[in-house]
C-alpha cells in the first residue's frame, strides 16, 4: 500500500514547478468527475484558463439520474451540474461536441477533432467510461441499448412507456435500476452469467433480498446463461433456451474508452489509467479523475477500478488539491447505493471480504451486512439501515476490529463505536 508508487513506478507527474507555473489547465471528459475539478479549480481561486472538453453535446450532468429518475419519473427533464450562464461566469470554456483524437504529452498539447490544438501546462484526463457491447445480440431487429448516456435514457423511457416484453442482459446496478422502472408497464426478464445478482460486490443475504423484491414486483430471473446468437426477436442463451423480446437492455459493466492511455505512454494493459491518491498518472503534467481510472483501495487491499458517483466527487477534490498545492484529507473508502422501489441499498468497501456477519433480520426488509478480513471492518452493506451505513463509512478500513456479537445485535449502535 504505497500510494506514490504506480507499481514499481515513481509518479513524477505534477512536479512543483509545473504546479507553480501552470497557467493552463485542459480537461477532457466534460462529465461529472470532469466538471467537478473545472468547478473546484475556480473555487479554490485558480486564476489561469479552464478548458472543459466533452464528446457529448449537452451540459455536463451526472449519469445515476439515467437509470433512477430519468426512467421512473415520465416528467423529468435531464437535470445540468450548472446552468450555462454560470459556467460562462466561472469563465470556464466548455468545448462540448468535441472529441480528443491526439496528444503530444512531451510539447503538452492535444487535438480535436475538428482540427484545432488546445496546448495546456496541466492535463486532467476525466474521460469516464464506455458501456460494453453484446456482440450475440446483433441478429436482434428489436431496439438493444445500453444506459450511458441521456440519448440511451430518452429512447429506453419511450420505448418502456408501450409496454410489452422486456429483456435485461446483466444482473448489476444498472440492470436491476431499470428492471424496477420497467415493470411498471412492461414483463421483465433479467438473465445474468452468475449463480446470483452481484457474486463479487455484495453478501448472499443482499442479493436474496434484491431478488426477492424484484420477484414480488412481477420479474423472472434466469442465471448461468448468457446470449449466444440472436434473431428477429429472440435470443438464444447458452442452455439452449429461447427469450423473446420488445427491447433490450445490456448492462454487462463497462471499461475505459480505447486509445486514451497510449495518447500519453500510459501502460495499455491495465484495467483503467493507474494513478496514486493525488490522482497523479505516471505521465508529467497529466492527473486522472474518475470512473476510467484504477486506484488503490485499501478496503479491497488490491488495485481496481471504482465507478462511482461519490468517487468521481472524491477524486475530483484530489485533483484540485494537487494542482492547487493544498493539503486533502485521507481517501474514503469507495461507497456507492441504489434505490429500487421501497429499498435503499448502499454498500461501502468490500462488502464481502473473507467473512460477513449479519445485523437484523432480513425478513424485516432492514438490515445490515458486516464484512471482516482478518477480524477488520472493511465494508459492509445495508438494507434500509442508513445509521448503520453511516457508522460503516468511518469504520471500514480503519483497522477496527468488533466482537461478532456486538456486530450481530442490532441494539449494539455503531455509532457509538465510532464516537468511542
Amino acid at each position: 500500500m504505497q500510494p506514490n508508487i504506480l507499481g514499481d513506478v515513481t509518479v513524477s507527474s505534477c512536479d512543483q514547478d509545473s504546479r507553480r507555473m501552470a497557467k493552463r489547465v485542459v480537461i477532457v471528459g466534460a462529465g461529472q468527475a470532469g466538471a467537478r475539478v473545472a468547478l473546484g479549480l475556480r473555487s479554490a481561486r485558480f486564476s489561469g484558463s479552464i478548458t472543459l472538453i466533452g464528446a457529448e453535446p449537452h451540459l455536463p450532468y451526472e449519469r445515476p439520474q439515467l437509470s433512477k429518475e430519468m426512467l421512473t419519473d415520465p416528467t423529468r427533464s435531464l437535470q445540468f451540474i450548472k446552468a450555462v450562464e454560470d459556467w460562462r461566469a466561472a469563465e470556464i470554456d466548455l468545448r462540448l461536441g468535441s472529441a480528443v483524437i491526439g496528444a503530444d504529452p512531451k510539447a503538452r498539447v492535444v487535438a480535436l477533432a475538428g482540427g484545432e490544438e488546445l496546448p495546456y501546462d496541466l492535463l486532467v484526463l476525466a474521460t469516464g467510461t464506455i458501456a460494453r457491447q453484446c456482440a450475440e445480440l446483433v441478429g436482434l431487429t428489436v431496439p438493444v441499448h445500453v444506459v450511458r448516456t441521456a440519448e440511451d435514457a430518452a429512447a429506453i423511457r419511450e420505448k418502456l412507456a408501450q409496454g410489452g416484453k422486456v429483456l435485461i442482459v446483466g444482473g448489476g446496478i444498472i440492470g436491476l435500476e431499470v428492471a424496477a422502472a420497467a415493470t411498471k408497464t412492461c414483463d421483465v426478464t433479467v438473465i445474468e452469467a452468475g449463480a446470483r445478482l452481484f457474486e463479487r460486490g455484495i453478501p448472499a443475504e443482499a442479493a436474496a433480498h434484491l431478488e426477492r423484491l424484484h420477484a414480488e414486483n412481477g420479474v423472472r430471473f434466469r442465471y448461468g446463461v448468457r446470449p449466444v446468437s440472436s434473431v428477429g426477436r429472440d435470443t438464444t442463451l447458452s442452455d439452449g433456451s429461447v427469450e423473446s423480446a420488445d427491447l433490450v437492455i445490456v448492462g454487462i459493466g463497462v471499461e475505459p474508452p480505447r486509445g486514451i492511455a497510449e495518447m500519453f505512454g500510459l501502460p495499455k494493459e491495465s484495467p483503467g489509467l493507474r494513478v496514486n491518491d493525488n490522482a497523479m498518472t505516471e505521465c508529467s503534467g497529466v492527473l486522472a479523475v474518475g470512473d476510467a481510472t484504477e486506484q488503490f483501495s485499501r478496503c479491497h487491499d488490491r488495485w481496481m477500478r471504482i465507478e462511482t458517483w461519490a468517487n468521481a466527487n472524491q477524486q475530483a477534490a484530489a485533483a484540485v488539491a494537487t494542482i492547487m498545492g493544498t493539503s486533502q484529507p485521507a481517501a474514503p473508502p469507495p461507497w456507492f447505493w441504489t434505490d429500487q422501489y421501497d429499498m435503499n441499498m448502499q454498500v461501502v468497501g468490500d462488502g464481502i471480504g473473507e467473512e460477513t456477519v449479519l445485523r437484523g433480520d432480513p425478513a424485516s426488509g432492514r438490515f445490515t451486512v458486516v464484512a471482516l478480513r482478518g477480524g477488520e471492518i472493511v465494508g459492509g452493506t445495508t438494507i434500509n439501515a442508513s445509521k448503520d451505513m453511516a457508522a460503516l463509512r468511518r469504520l471500514a478500513g480503519r483497522g477496527v476490529q468488533l466482537k461478532r456479537s456486538i456486530i450481530e445485535d442490532p441494539s449494539n449502535s455503531l455509532k457509538q463505536v465510532v464516537s468511542a
